[in-house]
């Protein structure tokens, strides 16, 4: 755990917690998750003062802005949300497609989320199997009633959801899973630019936080598919109980 002399550290209030919070350095033993973005916390961040309070946070959800306007969104400002609308424990991002139960930027006019996460995704991206830069969109590129595959996966994709593309080579990947997660895998040859794509300090730059966001997205995948698991489980539960009702009254 990291240690340091928290108890003289100055205490801050957020909006999205009850108690004073203060700062702490999070280490990758540590295990915690960010109860804003429910992803791994590493790094400057802060913490509850209350012992029995498991609340942290990034310093960066720490300090999101309270409403933005986005291109995904042009009508109207997000506001950001500290949890779900209408006391719904999860919702589904509209840029990706997946689950969240944190901080949400959301347009109650039209109940569109999205994740702060996903709200900071670069527009410019580099995948190590295509030679061009891939920009961010905001919808499949082509028309609602054809089909488009992630050039990655090959696996369809449905048309709302963002995704990195090149117009030029019409080739097009998931916002996270075939992007972020391709950019951690290491280097052919160990650490250096060669090959087409070249290497300077920007793309190592680049690289190197695109990489952590990977690893940010995979702890996210891995807590929805234990969000997953645990409605299945309670779905058979509640088929037991209706199972053993029906033979007590035939008994």
């Amino acid at each position: 755990m990291a240690s340091g002399k928290s108890a003289t550290r100055p205490s801050v209030r957020h909006p999205s917690h009850n108690h004073p919070l203060r700062g702490y350095k999070a280490q990758v033993e540590d295990e915690i998750i960010c109860s804003g973005c429910d992803l791994d916390l590493i790094g400057a961040a802060f913490k509850c003062t209350k012992s029995e309070c498991g609340y942290f946070l990034h310093k960066s959800c720490f300090d999101l802005p309270r409403e933005i306007r986005h291109k995904s969104h042009p009508d109207h400002p997000l506001i950001l949300l500290y949890s779900p609308q209408n006391n719904h424990s999860t919702y589904t991002c509209d840029a990706c497609g997946e689950y969240g139960s944190g901080f949400t930027y959301n347009c109650s006019i039209c109940q569109y989320d999205i994740h702060v996460g996903c709200v900071s995704m670069p527009e410019t991206m580099k995948h190590d199997e295509h030679s061009h830069p891939l920009a961010l969109i905001y919808s499949a590129p082509c028309p609602k009633d054809h089909i488009f595959t992630c050039d990655v996966c090959d696996e369809t994709m449905p048309h709302n959801l963002w995704l990195y593309y090149c117009q030029k080579c019409d080739y097009g990947a998931h916002l996270h899973s075939c992007v972020a997660e391709e950019e951690e895998k290491p280097k052919k040859g160990g650490r250096g630019g060669e090959g087409g794509s070249g290497g300077n300090g920007a793309k190592g730059g680049r690289s190197s936080a695109n990489s952590e966001l990977a690893a940010m997205l995979k702890a996210q995948r891995e807590m929805e598919q234990m969000q997953i698991a645990l409605h299945l489980e309670m779905q058979r539960a509640k088929i037991d109980k209706k199972s053993r009702k029906h033979i007590l009254k035939m008994i």
